[in-house]
């Protein structure tokens, strides 16, 4: 005769059974978890490591005591600015052509893109007092104006990024004084510093609003086949190289002195690929929406300036006048089949540079119709070409203040 089970058997055999169940929900659940939160984590530093910004604005930073230590009897040359700086100025080809004549001289290019007055402001304050507490002076600093980082339309955008730029430049005392005035944002721009690879939460959810609104329509074809002939010769240059070195990465080089690449070490071969994926950027498909993006963000065409970042800028001067034995400001050369000014626009951005010299006693020097300087030596809109055009424009440099630097 079959066993019989009580009721309350049954109902503690089912508890059971049921208490196992929902063990094993839990551990799913746990699981699942730490999965997710590992592959956000490793998301984020994904992302993280692929914005270069931080790194090569905290290795100039970084490098300023060993500029000064490691040459002490050379004439120093610091070239400081935006990305136009970055992308327009060549270190080893100014000194080479100091040296032919003579001259010791070591320059540095100092320009990091993305990063607006308010912002830059804080690189230079640094700057000056590393400069200070060596005794040292800079023979030359060339400040790069930028006049489309420096409007409402640009002050906007820096919002977006401001938590980022503060937490990793400025220096631990002024963090430490934020957090006694505001012990919510200091702590969090420490977080950001100390904990977030330099990579604010607003600058990772906003990507998307600082590189343009992604468009899921069908591209353009013209836009389309132009960028691939873009990215098909940039694979061809990098190709020719020995290592498979990307001269085009973000990073601030030590041994180039912030420079991008070394001409006289490439072979025939990697020259010719580079001019021709220099030739590849210059096509009105790919330069008409490089242009209304710099509409969107910078306002460039109407220039309408903020005043806190011409007073930021103002405070950029005289950081560097402080340490230098001559400064100038300097605007970069523009491309003027695309950027265009109306004679108001002009107009506007004259009166600013002479309110610049007005209020610093540093000379302007206008180099935005250059006449060595050509449309066809840009790879958009604003940025010279890493062939031809940073070529001539840092002769140019160099012609322009041999005198300076021969005194």
């Amino acid at each position: 005769m079959p066993s019989s089970i009580s009721s309350s058997e049954f109902e503690n055999q089912y508890q059971t059974l049921d208490s196992n169940s929902e063990l094993k929900v839990r551990f799913k659940t746990l699981l699942g978890g730490l999965f997710m939160f590992a592959l956000v984590v490793g998301l984020y530093k994904f992302i993280a490591s692929n914005i270069p910004m931080n790194a090569r604005v905290l290795e100039m930073m970084d490098y300023v005591p060993t500029l000064v230590a490691e040459n002490p009897q050379r004439k120093k040359v610091m070239v400081f600015g935006t990305s136009m700086v970055q992308a327009g100025f060549e270190p080893d080809q100014f000194d080479a052509y100091f040296e032919s004549r003579g001259q010791d001289i070591v320059s540095y290019n100092y320009g990091v893109g993305n990063l607006n007055p308010e912002f830059q402001q804080y690189v230079t304050a640094h700057i000056r007092r590393e400069l200070e507490a060596s005794g040292e002076m800079l023979d030359l600093s060339l400040l790069e104006f930028n006049p489309f980082q420096t409007t409402k339309s640009r002050n906007v955008l820096g919002a977006i990024t401001r938590d980022q730029n503060e937490a990793v430049l400025l220096s631990l005392n002024e963090l430490w004084e934020i957090t006694l005035q505001n012990p919510d944002r200091g702590f969090r721009l420490l977080n950001i510093r100390f904990f977030r690879e330099g990579i604010s939460a607003e600058l990772l959810s906003s990507i998307f609003t600082i590189n343009g609104p992604v468009n899921f329509d069908a591209p353009d074809p013209e836009y389309a086949a132009a960028e691939e002939r873009r990215n098909e010769m940039r694979r061809a240059f990098l190709n020719t190289l020995p290592d498979g070195s990307n001269p085009f990465g973000g990073i601030w080089s030590i041994d180039r002195r912030g420079g991008r690449l070394n001409k006289s070490q490439l072979s025939e071969e990697s020259l010719d690929a580079l001019y021709d994926y220099a030739e590849s950027f210059v096509h009105p498909a790919l330069m008409e929406p490089d242009l209304q993006r710099r509409v969107r963000q910078g306002d460039i065409l109407g220039l309408d300036f903020e005043e806190r970042l011409v007073q930021a800028f103002i405070n950029m001067v005289n950081d560097l006048n402080a340490v230098s034995e001559h400064m100038e400001v300097v605007l970069l050369p523009r491309n003027t089949d695309w950027v265009v000014y109306t004679p108001e626009v002009q107009e506007k951005l004259d009166a600013l540079m002479e309110r610049v010299t007005r209020e610093t006693g540093v000379a302007v020097r206008d180099m935005q119709n250059h006449p060595q300087i050509t449309p066809e030596m840009f790879v958009d809109t604003t940025h010279l070409s890493f062939a031809l055009g940073i070529d001539t424009y840092t002769r140019v440099l160099a012609e322009t203040y041999a005198d300076v630097l021969s005194e």
